[in-house]
């Protein structure tokens, strides 16, 4: 009975117009997500459709069945001499990474494939899980130009090899909402398998309560309130529906949200700010994910007075494969009439007519290589396809935001300060960052954070020691820094400030902040190697070798872990441990700097002074200007 009453008061309000109105039931927090097997009970025909979408297919098990790629070659690192061979056993699919030395192998690591994100429409690229925590791995098939490449970003000596962390800001978008490992980076306990039924129409706990009670709703004449369909939503809601994932960018969240906290029915700007960079005269370039970006720069859109949305002329529950051009054409002939264009009849004919193919141009994304999309900038382009190369001589004009036309100053500073750590390393990011850091309190909660975090983007230690001192350091570690759970921003803070005083020799005080930093996020394995090796520098040995052994359990292929454990025993006289640590190290990775002149001082003391040889000049090949294997090699040389 309180439902019928709570409809019937909702329905005064909102007759019948779209509703905007966010007062749905299932956007309380108390209300749960039930899985899309749920809703496959009562609406089968829907998710039959729906699985079979690019949403549907976002991210499956790696099973030959799910797979779109065509594994006949391998890939070869130039930089790291590095071969990539992936290859199906049984219904198992496997990499292999692999170097040779005169024709023989020198370096060999297999990691099992256990998730293909991408649907197959445009690529399938494979993500590896160890006890939860998820990784990208650097093999990447293009579809549309049958090509196995590197991933978008592994280009460019920037080959990550299997340590690609998938945070949640990106897992979030490509799947449901998975279960998420608070005071971690990229650790989960459950990942599900596809964006589902639920992240367009909420939590339907409500909705399949209320059903199973007997209180149903005639979605004919009113609003069911206790379930999202995105129909009866404002445009404004249904494009911020859409946004979430369809307006990739560079997204600030609201102090205290996480990107769980967006559901159907809610303003993104409530949540988050998105923000893209704006170029003098490059209009037409722009990213894979950015189809509401650029449908909003569309006279049609603003010809519509922003009344058309995603939906307009996408059916959600349908794969746009499937989708005839004749269905197209019917939603732009909604609003245009008559067929009519400037093209005489002949050339329309030889595209069938279809509205799309001249004014939505296929088009490459500056992001993503070897693939093209719809470009949603609906406009007249003389049936060229837009040129979207990068051009290098261009003049930044600024980030915008994208979904809020009032972000804070606090939030632009953060947009800047992320745009420059994340993307591009360009100073004018900094600078505009510290234009918007001088409009806010740089000794709030919030303040403190960006300030820090620019500090350290500066590389400006000395600064941060003394915020410390100015702050206090009982201030930092109580008063200011809580644990926010999905950001983590205050165990930032504490790493960032720990790694400060390191490089400013102070290891003890920077074993607090390190400390601290691992309270916060217990699960960020990084911090723990950083407080292990301060440990260590203080004697703490045992303690440091916890710490290790600790990360080496969660994540058996962290390889500093390996290496630092090498060195513990190294110095505490355990050779034969502290060999077989810096060999695993070195299996994992051949080219670890560290555990290479590690290993050459334990050779040499060891009287094998080739083999400490091999070693250094294998540094010296990888980085000529490391300055300790130049000292080893003419210590080896003087011997």
């Amino acid at each position: 009975m309180r439902y019928l009453i709570t409809y019937l008061i909702l329905l005064l309000y909102c007759s019948s117009c779209k509703n905007e109105s966010t007062n749905y039931i299932n956007l309380d927090q108390s209300v749960n997500y039930v899985g899309m097997h749920k809703c496959a009970s009562c609406h089968t025909e829907k998710y039959e459709s729906f699985i079979n979408t690019g949403m549907g297919k976002s991210i499956r098990p790696a099973l030959k069945q799910y797979s779109s790629s065509v594994f006949n070659k391998e890939l070869y690192d130039s930089n790291l001499s590095f071969y990539y061979h992936p290859y199906w056993f049984g219904d198992s699919l496997f990499i292999t990474e692999y170097s040779l030395e005169d024709n023989d192998t020198a370096h060999y690591v297999q990691q099992k494939v256990d998730y293909i994100i991408g649907s197959g429409h445009h690529t399938n690229s494979h993500l590896i899980e160890t006890n939860g925590y998820l990784y990208q791995a650097p093999v990447t098939y293009y579809t549309q130009d049958s090509i196995l490449d590197f991933p978008p970003g592994f280009e460019n000596n920037k080959n990550t090899r299997f340590s690609r962390k998938m945070g949640l800001e990106c897992v979030a978008c490509h799947n449901a909402y998975p279960d998420f490992v608070l005071g971690s980076e990229n650790k989960y306990q459950h990942m599900p398998t596809g964006i589902d039924c639920e992240r367009c129409h909420g939590p339907g706990e409500a909705h399949i309560n209320s059903v199973a009670q007997g209180e149903l709703i005639d979605t004919n004449n009113a609003i069911d309130y206790n379930i999202v369909n995105p129909t009866d939503l404002s445009p404004a809601l249904q494009n911020d529906m859409c946004a979430r994932c369809h307006l990739q960018g560079n997204a600030v969240l609201k102090p205290g949200k996480s990107f769980f906290d967006f559901k159907p029915g809610m303003y993104l700007k409530d949540i988050m700010d998105v923000y893209l960079p704006r170029y003098d005269g490059l209009d037409n370039k722009f990213i894979m994910a950015s189809h509401l970006d650029r449908m909003k720069l569309s006279n049609c859109y603003l010809g519509s007075e922003q009344e058309m949305t995603c939906i307009s002329c996408h059916n959600p529950h349908v794969s746009v494969k499937k989708m005839s051009s004749s269905f197209f054409n019917n939603q732009c002939l909604k609003c245009h009439g008559e067929l009519s264009c400037s093209e005489d009849n002949s050339e329309r004919q030889n595209i069938n007519n279809n509205c799309v193919n001249c004014h939505m141009p296929n088009s490459t994304a500056i992001d993503i290589p070897h693939v093209k999309i719809t470009d949603h900038k609906i406009g007249i382009y003389n049936n060229a396809q837009a040129d979207n190369s990068v051009h290098q001589d261009t003049v930044f004009l600024g980030l915008a935001c994208v979904n809020n036309t009032n972000p804070s100053d606090a939030s632009l500073a953060q947009a800047y300060l992320q745009q420059y750590e994340r993307f591009e390393s360009r100073s004018y990011y900094l600078d505009s960052a510290l234009n918007y850091m001088r409009k806010i309190d740089l000794y709030s909660a919030e303040g403190i954070y960006m300030h820090i975090y620019y500090l350290f983007l500066k590389k400006d230690y000395n600064s941060i020691l003394k915020e410390v001192n100015n702050i206090g350091v009982d201030a930092l570690l109580t008063k200011h820094l809580i644990n926010r759970e999905y950001s983590n921003k205050d165990a930032w803070t504490c790493y960032r400030v720990g790694e400060s005083l390191i490089k400013t020799k102070q290891v003890k005080l920077a074993t607090t902040f390190y400390q601290q930093s691992i309270k916060l996020a217990p699960y960020n394995l990084e911090f723990r190697n950083k407080y292990g090796v301060a440990l260590f520098d203080q004697n703490k040995f045992q303690f440091a070798i916890d710490e290790f052994e600790f990360i080496l359990n969660e994540d058996h292929n962290f390889t500093s872990a390996y290496a630092n454990l090498g060195y513990i025993y190294f110095s505490l006289g355990k050779k034969q441990k502290a060999l077989q640590y810096y060999n695993y190290a070195l299996k994992l990775d051949p080219h670890h700097e560290t555990t290479l002149i590690n290993k050459a001082e334990f050779l040499l003391l060891d009287n094998k002074k080739k083999d400490a040889f091999i070693c250094v000049d294998k540094v010296l090949k990888i980085n000529p200007d490391n300055q300790k294997a130049k000292t080893l090699l003419n210590h080896i040389n003087e011997i």
